[in-house]
């Protein structure tokens, strides 16, 4: 096989790399940075003719077939790498991230269970697990397998767990009489939003034991926030003084005992009245009478899996196409994508820019008729604030959202999930089919009220 690479790196640099194992990963390394999946695969292939046992390459290599949205051959290539490390638990447990991403979840439970045991220090794979255990329900092991991602070297001594856990130790269930705990932000956004609901629950539950709880969230977060809980303070900056315990924001359903049936979906977080208001009048300022749509079609690049949860714009194509629709990015930023979506015919609205990040984000996206968003933290934000949301998923999706389109954390939000990794377009069609029936319905009920007898009085 002959590597052939991309013009900005010439051949020579490549055959140099291969002149060890080493520098091979280095380059491929190199190549995954650019995101050059066509290059990194070929570069790997012919690197593993001449390093055959090299994990690390394999790694690399099964990483490029998966972002291009092939977990089997991914799968194919971990399995090679486990007949050179076959008691390797890392290697196992690559297996069984492919697998679930494959949604072969027995095979996946199994896996993981044989890569832990080989590699009980690995925390990775006891998080993958827990995921893995809390999609399916197992939800009194998941929750307390998932409190492993805390601690340790993984999160760096800036990190938001070692800071907070230097202003005060990890609660582990020790007496709180008279104690005070305090609930930090330690995931992301998204999390933060679906699961802050629990902290009134939290709360009363350290108040019962004779202790003090109290919420810190993202600065980000803070304004909206203090709206649910209104004596949480800002993470970034705040002077905690003596705190006994610190929690991590997705360690209250461990300590609550959370389990599946207890869910409800109803709203719980609201923006500031005459903020909704004022975003109706900037909404209502041209005069027209489209539905008006918010999107999200792509999140954070530095989230583990948004190469699958994130969509290429070209598959929203269809959506340009319906009548009487107009579009409104939610996320800030992405200019470049919404030029590009306006030079392909789409409607979509300029809108001003936010003061409050997510409390302007809460209240434009309450005077909003529907939100179209892929699986990030807007999608948990329309949810909590019982704004109806069309949420396009992929096929393995976050472990919140099951195996199917029903969930229970939002009534506002109804699923609509790929059958096919990377496939898209049924998914855009059914969300276009959404929102033309949105339309209809629209038009119904105000030809009703239009028909309806005026009351004199």
């Amino acid at each position: 096989m002959s590597f052939e690479p991309s013009a900005s790196r010439p051949a020579a640099q490549a055959d140099m790399s291969l002149s060890n194992a080493d520098r091979a990963l280095s380059f491929a390394l190199e190549l995954r940075r650019s995101a050059d999946w066509p290059a990194l695969e070929r570069f790997c292939r012919e690197a593993l003719q001449r390093f055959p046992r090299d994990y690390e390459l394999r790694w690399q290599l099964s990483h490029c077939l998966w972002r291009r949205h092939d977990s089997v051959a991914s799968e194919t290539v971990m399995r090679e790498a486990a007949l050179h490390h076959p008691d390797d638990g890392r290697v196992t447990g690559a297996i069984a991230m492919y697998l679930m991403e494959q949604s072969r979840f027995d095979e996946a439970d199994a896996m993981y269970h044989a890569a832990l045991a080989q590699s009980p220090d690995e925390k990775w794979l006891a998080v993958d697990l827990a995921d893995l255990e809390l999609r399916r329900g197992m939800w009194r092991t998941g929750w307390a397998r998932f409190d492993r991602r805390l601690g340790g070297s993984a999160h760096g001594e800036n990190g938001v767990v070692a800071r907070m856990e230097r202003v005060g130790p990890r609660w582990r269930g020790q007496p709180l009489d008279g104690k005070r705990v305090v609930v930090y932000s330690e995931l992301g956004l998204g999390d933060d939003i679906q699961f802050v609901r629990y902290f009134p629950r939290f709360a009363e539950s350290v108040r019962r034991n004779g202790g003090e709880a109290r919420l810190a969230v993202r600065a980000d977060l803070y304004p909206l926030i203090r709206r649910f809980v209104p004596d949480c303070v800002a993470l970034e900056g705040y002077d905690f003084g003596t705190v006994d315990y610190t929690v991590g924001m997705m360690s209250m359903p461990l300590w609550i005992g959370l389990l599946p049936h207890q869910v409800e979906g109803r709203a719980y977080l609201d923006a500031a009245p005459e903020r909704v208001d004022m975003w109706r009048r900037v909404l209502a300022s041209d005069g027209g009478n489209a539905l008006r749509v918010g999107l999200v079609w792509a999140g954070s690049p530095t989230h583990r899996r948004d190469s699958q949860r994130s969509m290429p714009i070209d598959a929203l194509a269809p959506l340009w196409h319906l009548p009487n629709v107009a579009f409104y990015p939610v996320a800030p930023g992405r200019e470049a994508d919404i030029a590009a979506m306006r030079s392909a015919g789409a409607r979509i609205a300029n809108i001003p820019e936010y003061r409050e990040q997510f409390h302007d984000s809460a209240a434009f996206v309450s005077a909003l008729d529907v939100l179209v968003t892929i699986d990030s933290s807007p999608l948990h934000l329309g949810g909590a604030l019982g704004k109806p949301v069309l949420a396009m998923i992929d096929c393995a999706s976050h472990w919140c959202w099951g195996e199917d389109e029903t969930q229970p954390w939002y009534d506002s939000v109804r699923l609509v999930r790929q059958r096919a990794p990377g496939d898209w377009a049924p998914v855009v069609d059914r969300v276009g089919a959404a929102l033309s029936g949105w339309l209809v319905g629209r038009a119904a009920q105000e030809d009703q009220q239009a028909s309806e007898p005026v009351s004199r009085g």
